[in-house]
C-alpha cells in the first residue's frame, strides 16, 4: 500500500492548525460575545487561551510519542483500547463533519447571498465543496498552498481592520467610549465556554504529522503560535467594533461581525467582512477535507473501519475514499436542513459537545501513558503533569455544562450529541465483536510505534524533497 508523503513545512502546519479555528462560526461567536460581555470579553478569551494551550501541550506530547495519521485514535488505542479509540475519533470528528462542516458551508452560502441576493445558494455551496474535494484529492502540497493563502489573508485582514478601527483611521464615524465591563464579572466568567469556541480545533494539524517535516519541533510551534495569533487578531477586531455599534445590536444579530465592520467602515467594511467570512468558511472546509479523512485512514489502517478507507491513490498518495466520504457527509445536510441562525447554532454546539469529549479522552490518555510508560522517550513533554491535564479535563467539563444558556436549546444540543455518541458506541461494540477484537485491551506501545515507524521508513519520496533552508545553510 502506498504511504503518505512528508512534504509540509511550518507555514503549512500553522495554516492547518489555525485554518479550522478561524471559521465563519467563530467570527459570529466573537461578535455575539463582544455584545454580551463588552470589552471585558478579552478576560474570558485570555482564560480560554490558557486552557487551549494546556490542551495543545497534552496533544503535542501524545503526538511526539505516536506521530501517526490516526492521531487521537492511535493514542487512545494504546491507553484504553480500541473501543475507546473508535469513540474518540468518531465522536470528535465524524460528528464534526456531519454538523459543523455543513454549518460552515451554509455560512459561506449565506455570505455570498448577502452580496448577490438572487444567487442559487445551494449551487454555490455544492460548487465550493466540489472545489475543495478536487484540491485535496490531488495532494497535500496543493492543500498546503491554498490553506496558507486563506489563513494568512484572514488573520492579517482581521488584525488590520481592528487596528484601523481602534485608532479611528478610515472609519465612517468616530469611536465612542464604552464601559469596560458593562455586564459584570459573572457574565465574564460565564463566557469562557464561548471564548473556548474561538480556539477549538487547533489540534487539527496533528493527523498530518506523517506529512510534516521535523514534526516534533514544527507542530508544537505551529499550535502555540497559532493560538496566540488567533487571540491577537480576534481581540483587535472585537475590541474595535464595540466602539462603533450598540452592544445589544451585536448580541442579537445573526451576523454581528459583518454589522460591526459595516459600522466602522460602511459598505466597504461590510463587503470586506463578507469576503473574510467566505474565506473563513472555506478555510474550515479545506481543513476538514485535509485532516478528517486522515483520521479515518488511521482507523481503517488498524482495522477499526472498513479497509476501503485505508486506500491511498497510487499517484497522489491521498486517502481518496475517505475524502469522498467526507464530501458526501458535507453535502447531505445541505439538502435536508434550512440555513437559519438557530439551525447553525444547534449544529455547531452539538459537534462542540462531542468534540470536547475527545479532548477529555486525550487528557486521560496522557495521564495513563505517563503512569504506564514512565521511562519512554518523549520528544515533547507537557509540563506540570498531572496538574495540567486535570485542569484541562475540568475546563472541558465546564464547557459542556455551559454549552448554552437557554435550557430548551441546551436539551436539544444534548439530545443530538447524545444520539451521535450512543450510535458510535453501538457501532464500535458491534464492529469489534464481529472482528473478534478485544474492546478494552490496550495495544502495546512498542507495537504501535513499530507500525508507525515502519510506515514512515517506507516514505521514500520525502528523501527526494530538498529543504530550501537546509540547502542554504549548507
Amino acid at each position: 500500500m502506498s504511504k503518505l508523503k512528508r512534504k509540509l513545512g511550518f507555514w503549512h502546519a500553522y495554516a492547518t492548525a489555525t485554518g479550522l479555528v478561524v471559521a465563519g462560526s467563530t467570527l459570529v461567536t466573537l461578535g455575539t460575545s463582544m455584545g454580551l460581555t463588552g470589552s471585558a470579553f478579552i478576560v474570558s478569551t485570555l482564560i480560554a487561551l490558557v486552557i487551549s494551550i494546556i490542551i495543545a501541550l497534552s496533544y503535542t506530547e501524545l503526538s511526539s510519542i505516536l506521530p501517526g495519521a490516526g492521531m487521537i485514535g492511535d493514542y487512545t488505542s494504546v491507553a484504553m483500547g480500541k473501543f475507546m479509540a473508535i469513540v474518540s475519533v468518531l465522536c470528535g470528528y465524524f460528528v464534526l463533519v456531519a454538523t459543523v462542516g455543513a454549518a460552515e458551508t451554509m455560512t459561506a452560502g449565506s455570505a455570498v447571498q448577502s452580496l448577490f441576493p438572487n444567487v442559487n445558494v445551494t449551487l454555490i455551496m455544492v460548487l465550493l465543496l466540489s472545489f475543495f474535494l478536487a484540491v485535496n484529492l490531488l495532494g497535500v502540497e496543493i492543500f498546503g498552498f491554498i490553506q496558507v493563502i486563506l489563513t494568512l489573508t484572514m488573520m492579517i485582514t482581521l488584525s488590520v481592520m481592528g487596528i484601523l478601527g481602534l485608532f479611528g483611521i478610515l472609519t465612517v464615524t468616530s469611536a465612542e467610549p464604552v464601559a469596560f465591563n458593562p455586564a459584570g464579572w459573572g457574565t465574564v466568567f460565564q463566557s469562557i465556554s464561548l471564548s473556548l469556541w474561538l480556539f477549538i480545533g487547533i489540534e487539527f494539524v496533528l493527523p498530518m504529522a506523517e506529512e510534516v517535516k521535523n514534526p516534533n519541533k514544527t507542530i508544537p510551534k505551529a499550535m502555540i503560535i497559532g493560538l496566540i495569533s488567533i487571540f491577537i487578531a480576534d481581540m483587535l477586531f472585537g475590541q474595535a467594533i464595540v466602539h462603533y455599534i450598540d452592544l445589544g445590536t451585536l448580541s442579537s444579530s445573526a451576523t454581528p461581525h459583518i454589522d460591526g465592520a459595516a459600522a466602522m467602515f460602511g459598505g466597504t467594511g461590510k463587503t470586506l467582512m463578507v469576503i473574510i467570512t467566505i474565506f473563513a468558511a472555506a478555510s474550515s472546509i479545506n481543513s476538514n477535507f485535509a485532516v478528517v479523512p486522515r483520521m479515518f485512514y488511521g482507523l481503517a489502517r488498524d482495522g477499526l473501519l472498513p479497509k476501503i478507507f485505508a486506500y491511498l491513490h497510487p499517484t497522489f498518495r491521498t486517502p481518496w475514499t475517505a475524502i469522498i466520504f467526507v464530501y458526501l457527509l458535507f453535502c447531505v445536510p445541505l439538502f435536508l436542513l434550512e440555513s437559519t441562525g438557530e439551525i447553525l447554532s444547534i449544529l455547531i454546539l452539538s459537534a462542540c459537545t462531542t468534540w470536547i469529549l475527545s479532548y477529555i479522552i486525550a487528557q486521560v490518555n496522557v495521564l495513563i501513558l505517563r503512569r504506564k510508560y514512565p521511562e519512554i522517550d518523549r520528544p515533547f513533554k507537557a509540563p506540570f503533569t498531572p496538574y495540567l491535564q486535570i485542569a484541562g479535563i475540568l475546563s472541558c467539563v465546564y464547557m459542556i455544562a455551559t454549552i448554552h444558556p437557554d435550557p430548551v436549546l441546551k436539551r436539544q444540543i444534548y439530545a443530538i450529541a447524545g444520539g451521535f455518541t450512543v450510535s458510535i458506541c453501538l457501532y464500535a461494540f458491534i464492529w469489534l465483536k464481529m472482528k473478534k477484537i478485544p474492546l478494552f485491551q490496550p495495544v502495546p506501545l512498542d507495537i504501535k510505534k513499530s507500525e508507525i515507524i515502519a510506515e514512515s521508513e517506507e516514505i521514500t519520496d520525502c528523501d527526494l524533497e530538498i529543504d530550501f533552508g537546509e540547502e542554504m545553510r549548507k
